[in-house]
């Protein structure tokens, strides 16, 4: 599921992400936008292919497109390499596969700071296990039931009580002078 997250991060995007707000949105599609030869040359040769028809964009979209060039121009090679596997995989989904990420990274960017982190905790330890038992853990996981999935998810986002280990069920800790 992180891994979908961040591929919706990088390429619903198209590493055209901005920063801008609604407000500055607004007053960049009531400016003239940024010309071409205002580009760096790094940018123009990159972004060779919109030169024809950088006169047409929104202003609003100009800047995400100068942004993202100027960013993926910062990136090292191995950053590119895994952000144009991350973009290949994201051209092989179907329409409602990316509608379905989309919504997904939606929830996710409306979740608590806390919740986020946790998420990103999880999806780091399981990206330390085996390949044989990420492979079973994926299978079990694909087996669940909607009512099983919701559960699982309701209590990954509750947090841990304070009177006990979070992965040390309650009837454990009974009876062992706690």
């Amino acid at each position: 599921m992180i891994r979908k997250i961040r591929l919706v991060a990088l390429l619903v995007t198209g590493l055209c992400v901005s920063e801008l707000t609604l407000a500055q949105v607004a007053e960049q599609s009531m400016s003239e936008g940024i010309g071409w030869a205002d580009l760096s040359v790094q940018q123009r040769e990159l972004l060779q292919q919109h030169e024809d028809s950088w006169g047409e964009l929104s202003s609003a979209r100009q800047e995400q497109i100068s942004t993202g060039a100027k960013r993926w121009l910062e990136m090292e090679p191995t950053q590119r390499e895994q952000a144009r596997a991350r973009f290949d995989r994201w051209q092989s989904l179907d329409t409602d596969q990316r509608v379905n990420v989309r919504d997904r990274y939606q929830v996710y960017r409306n979740l608590t700071p806390d919740n986020r982190a946790r998420i990103q905790d999880s999806y780091r330890r399981f990206q330390r296990l085996p390949p044989d038992r990420r492979q079973e853990l994926q299978q079990r996981f694909r087996t669940l039931t909607p009512d099983q999935l919701r559960s699982l998810r309701d209590n990954r986002l509750r947090p841990p009580s304070n009177n006990r280990a979070p992965d040390r069920p309650r009837s454990v800790t009974r009876g062992m002078g706690r």
